[in-house]
């Protein structure tokens, strides 16, 4: 009888141990859409999840406003430090974890300390936690709309842009195509902002998957200084130091060649896509400056109201000299002789607004 108690003891121990190995090991983890530390974060906490005997539950917290709040919780509950708030964070058994390294170099060592553990909870005690890197928990708000609008200024009256278009122009115009020449200027503009447009949102999300943004964000400010030093250089002596924030001198004759074999508008849309190839190392700077930033700042949905807006002004000038032509409020010679007597102003002005921008982004403001 009692060998029988002995071993009904044993089982119901063995049952409940069972029980215990069989509960899952939970966490939660919280991240928002668009956040590049948690893009970085996020197939690390998938191939954890994939392990047996594991529960990592998400919660989205930039477009679900009650994960931000259970989050904010938790920090006050754990005690977490204002300034270290941020995501991704990982919780688990009454320790937090949060930004990349804190997550990706303890998490499984703490599961592994924690086997079986239940769902983190508000009332855990005494937490602690490793705190790192790591993105805002507020969505990002918008940069100033002067900020971008400056920047694509910039792009936009730099001489590149308005050569081409001018070349373009004067080969419909010498074979008495007027109208044809304005269908042309409009389809070379649209096929610009369409080449622009793409290449900004392929770099922007280059920058956010590779998870190098916060370093792009401050080596952005040191590369708007370069661009604006290098324009002052063209306005003190235009071409010094063997080259000029223009297209490259040995390119030009090509693309004079290939604009002059233009007779559309579909061959002039289609030129659009070649020629921002051409124009890209020297009208790509400040438009790198704007994604550098948007990168660290913005989630993809919200750069790409800013990303249109840019390019819509970065295209009007190429708007406002072909409608000019056609209207026969100037030619093209005058509108070539204008750029020329102009162009060391139009570096000055770009020096000047690349300069003030650097100093701005490396001094915190933006």
């Amino acid at each position: 009888m009692k060998t029988y108690k002995l071993l009904l003891v044993l089982l119901v121990f063995a049952s409940l141990f069972a029980t215990v190995s069989a509960e899952d090991t939970c966490a939660y983890f919280f991240y928002g859409e668009g956040c590049q530390a948690c893009a970085v974060v996020n197939p690390y906490i998938t191939e954890i999840n994939q392990q047996e005997g594991v529960a990592i539950k998400d919660f989205e917290i930039y477009q679900n406003r009650d994960n931000l709040l259970l989050l904010n919780e938790f920090y006050d509950a754990y005690d977490v430090p204002t300034n270290s708030r941020g995501i991704p964070t990982v919780l688990i058994n009454g320790k937090y974890l949060v930004g990349v390294k804190p997550i990706t170099e303890n998490l499984e060592s703490e599961i592994a300390e924690n086997l079986g553990s239940p769902c983190p909870s508000l009332d855990n005690g005494e937490a602690t936690g490793i705190t790192g890197q790591a993105d805002p928990t507020e969505k990002f708000e918008g940069l100033s709309i002067l900020t971008v609008a400056g920047a694509a200024f910039v792009d936009s009256i730099n001489p590149c842009a308005i050569a081409v278009l001018l070349i373009l122009l004067s080969a419909l115009l010498a074979a008495g195509e007027k109208k044809r020449a304005l269908k042309a200027g409009i389809a070379f503009t649209i096929s610009i902002y369409i080449s622009y447009f793409l290449f900004g949102l392929g770099l922007f999300k280059v920058i956010q998957i590779s998870g190098v943004s916060y370093t792009f964000y401050k080596l952005v400010g040191f590369l708007a200084i370069v661009i604006g030093i290098f324009n002052l250089k063209d306005w003190i002596k235009h071409g010094s130091l063997g080259f000029v924030m223009e297209i490259p001198r040995s390119w030009r004759p090509k693309l004079k060649e290939l604009l002059n074999k233009v007779t559309s508008p579909l061959g002039a849309f289609l030129m659009g896509f070649l020629v921002c190839l051409f124009e890209l190392p020297c009208t790509g700077g400040p438009y790198i400056v704007i994604l550098g930033l948007l990168a660290q700042k913005a989630t993809y949905m919200q750069a790409l109201p800013i990303l249109a807006f840019y390019n819509i002004v970065f295209i009007l000038p190429l708007l406002v000299v072909t409608f000019l032509v056609f209207r026969g409020f100037t030619t093209i010679e005058s509108a070539d002789k204008w750029k020329e007597k102009n162009i060391r102003k139009l570096h000055l002005i770009a020096g000047i607004v690349m300069i003030v921008l650097g100093v701005i982004i490396l001094s915190g403001l933006i």
